[in-house]
């Protein structure tokens, strides 16, 4: 419910828009909620904007190459 008291005259086209809240953007590598108008564009706190990105190390068997 608005809290605006109604009137006899229509409202101006467009604003009689219901506000919502702003929807709570996470960011991608620690999940927490970001309130930065940038960082909520990037998805990426100040922490985590910072850090090397993580690289995936596999560790498997492998044969060894004739040679070696």
């Amino acid at each position: 419910m608005s809290d605006q008291p109604r009137s006899s005259e229509p409202p101006i086209p467009g604003t009689a828009v219901e506000r919502r809240p702003a929807p709570v953007v996470r960011c991608r590598r620690c999940h927490r909620p970001l309130r930065n108008p940038e960082s909520r564009w990037e998805e990426l706190g100040r922490h985590c904007a910072d850090a090397p990105a993580p690289t995936r190390v596999y560790a498997i068997d492998q044969d060894r190459l004739p040679g070696t």
